[in-house]
């Protein structure tokens, strides 16, 4: 069988993992990951939450160095304070796609802490030492083009900070009053599957969504959280009519939205979910990694919600 081609593997390192678990609410204000983070002027660079299942939590991955400077000492949960992440991309939405990937990390017992998808990659959250194995396995699983960029693109501080004070825009500090968006997607008639999983029943949940995916079949959000019992829970979103092998099944609709320097400003997440929480909307899940956000709904609540956002975004 021929290899699934992508464009890319990318590398980045220095980051913490902070995650709370049995979060009731996951807008609440008090304690909450994204509220403190927001609050300290901290920068979310992947970012996730859950309160589907029994297993509610929210997660987020900082800068080491805002780890070592702002948070230190903070009530914010447990940490994994050398982390990276790792995004493989394009996916196209394919279910072939993730269902290979899936299946690929569960025979290999591929251990990770969190995965999120966006409109173009699959991130994932990794201890520091296991990155290299987990791009092998990548870079041997899929076919990747001789032009390819390099897998870690490191960052220049001094380069940072020379182009921050000439050209102010690259990097946006400030926060706006309205936050500018490239639009709102608001997707209905969705079918959330979700569930607790082994390595080995991950495995078989892949070759099973592999089985199933036809050239066009999609999905139109994926997350995964590990450090439950020592399995992974796996969250997928697709159409109501797609049988995906899983223990439970929920109807819901996504609300996604991108925009300039989400991936370089604080505190985007969590003013959404502020405000949604004021109107009294839940939000089953969130997924946030580049400049990409994700919010799962529960059915009939996403035109509510995305006018709610109204307040908070600039939708041209």
């Amino acid at each position: 069988m021929d290899q699934e081609k992508i464009n890319g593997i990318r590398l980045n390192k220095n980051y913490t993992l902070m995650t709370q678990t049995n979060v009731i609410g996951t807008g609440s204000r008090e304690n909450h990951l994204f509220a403190v983070l927001a609050d300290l002027g901290i920068n979310l660079v992947v970012a996730g939450s859950s309160v589907v299942g029994d297993h509610p939590f929210v997660t987020g991955v900082i800068s080491l160095k805002d780890s070592a400077q702002k948070v230190s000492g903070a009530a914010l949960g447990t940490d994994h304070p050398d982390v990276c992440t790792v995004s493989i991309y394009p996916h196209h939405f394919r279910l072939g796609f993730l269902g290979f990937l899936l299946s690929l990390l569960g025979r290999q017992r591929m251990a990770f802490h969190h995965m999120v998808s966006s409109n173009s990659m699959l991130t994932f959250v990794i201890d520091r030492q296991g990155c290299d194995t987990l791009i092998g396995l990548l870079a041997a699983g899929y076919h990747l083009p001789g032009s390819h960029t390099p897998f870690e693109q490191e960052e220049n501080d001094e380069l940072t900070q020379f182009l921050k004070k000439r050209y102010p825009e690259t990097r946006a500090c400030y926060v706006e009053k309205r936050i500018k968006t490239y639009g709102m997607t608001l997707t209905e008639d969705l079918k959330l599957s979700f569930g607790l999983f082994a390595f080995d029943e991950l495995a078989r949940a892949g070759q099973e969504i592999i089985s199933l995916a036809g050239k066009e079949d999609r999905f139109f959000y994926a997350a995964a959280h590990a450090g439950i019992n020592e399995g992974i829970e796996l969250f997928l979103l697709t159409e109501a009519t797609k049988q995906v092998p899983a223990p439970q099944t929920c109807t819901a609709e996504l609300l996604s939205f991108q925009g300039p320097h989400f991936g370089d400003r604080h505190s985007i997440i969590g003013r959404a979910m502020a405000c949604l929480t004021q109107k009294s909307i839940p939000v089953l899940l969130t997924g946030c990694t580049g400049a990409h956000i994700s919010l799962v709904l529960p059915r009939g609540r996403g035109s509510e919600a995305k006018q709610a956002l109204t307040e908070v975004f600039e939708s041209p």
